[in-house]
């Protein structure tokens, strides 16, 4: 197979003298990879490259960047330190008297549903036939290991600290659960639509710091278990994201085949793809359901 090759660092585009161009497809390559045994003699892989000359959708939200977890992880480590730190303490209750709802009353449930709604949106765009970065299912698993990772992370930091909230004698205070879980969908969001509508993914993270400042104002957190809960929810969507093609390879691969799609316009998405299988479908429904001691929605997802 012929190849004509974008490199990562180079407008350029190369064809070999012995390639004829009726025979040449395009790829774009990181040069720095090695061949993917998913597309035999071909290197398939996304670009850095931002204004790409075949004019193909890149897709760059399994990029790794170390400032993605170094900045995330300090701004935590520098939260932690609110805990135990006499003069941070001190800090930490002044912020508290300034911000929190002097009753000591929740004032407001809303916290409690608004920390679902990134993730909520996330699938009701998907459903009004604005389809982001990645189909459903995908979707749906980079999801489940982005809160998987919060959530084991979460309950074990919250263990580890034994922080007592403001309001209670509760010692499960640092980090804030609610706003990490409102930032882990907010992040979601922002990456699989901000090379659609970057108000979308504005939208998810002024939502997440809305649930962060109602924790504050319920009294129900310190201001650094808020803080350390964002970055913990950011950091758990980035190694979700940044592992899931490491672990589900050939799904990885599919989802790089239906990008380089609209290079041949006589290529039909509904035909097998490059690697031999059939173009997955997806069946789903659901169903309410009750009982006498909770309520809530079955869903079942069928591929």
């Amino acid at each position: 197979m012929a190849v004509v090759t974008v490199m990562a660092t180079e407008r350029d585009v190369n064809i070999s003298p012995d390639v004829e161009v009726s025979d040449t497809v395009v790829v774009i390559v990181d040069p720095t990879l090695t061949p993917d045994e998913n597309y035999n003699d071909t290197i398939v892989a996304v670009s850095d490259l931002r204004e790409s000359t075949v004019g193909v959708r890149i897709d760059d939200t399994h990029d790794f960047h170390w400032q993605q977890f170094a900045i995330p992880a300090g701004v935590f480590t520098a939260s932690a330190l609110f805990v135990g730190t006499p003069k941070l303490v001190q800090a930490r209750h002044w912020v508290q008297s300034q911000m929190a709802n002097k009753t000591g009353q929740p004032r407001t449930e809303v916290d409690n549903y608004l920390q679902y709604l990134p993730i909520a949106a996330s699938y009701g765009i998907y459903f009004c036939g604005v389809k982001g970065e990645h189909n459903l299912l995908d979707r749906t698993i980079l999801l489940a290991m982005s809160y998987a990772t919060f959530a084991v992370v979460n309950n074990v930091m919250k263990m580890a600290f034994n922080e007592q909230r403001p309001n209670t004698e509760a010692l499960n205070s640092f980090p804030s659960g609610h706003t990490g879980t409102a930032f882990v969908g907010a992040e979601c969001l922002r990456r699989e639509y901000w090379h659609t509508n970057k108000w979308i993914g504005v939208a998810g993270y002024a939502c997440a710091i809305a649930v962060g400042y109602m924790r504050i104002y319920n009294n129900r957190h310190w201001i650094n278990d808020v803080v350390a809960g964002a970055a913990l929810g950011y950091m758990s969507t980035a190694f979700a994201y940044w592992l899931y093609p490491k672990i589900f390879r050939k799904r990885a691969a599919m989802h790089r085949d239906r990008l380089l799609t609209p290079l041949s316009p006589t290529v039909d998405p509904d035909l097998p793809l490059t690697d031999g299988s059939a173009k997955s479908g997806v069946t789903y429904f659901a169903l309410p359901y009750a009982s006498t001691t909770s309520a809530g929605l079955s869903c079942m997802i069928t591929f």
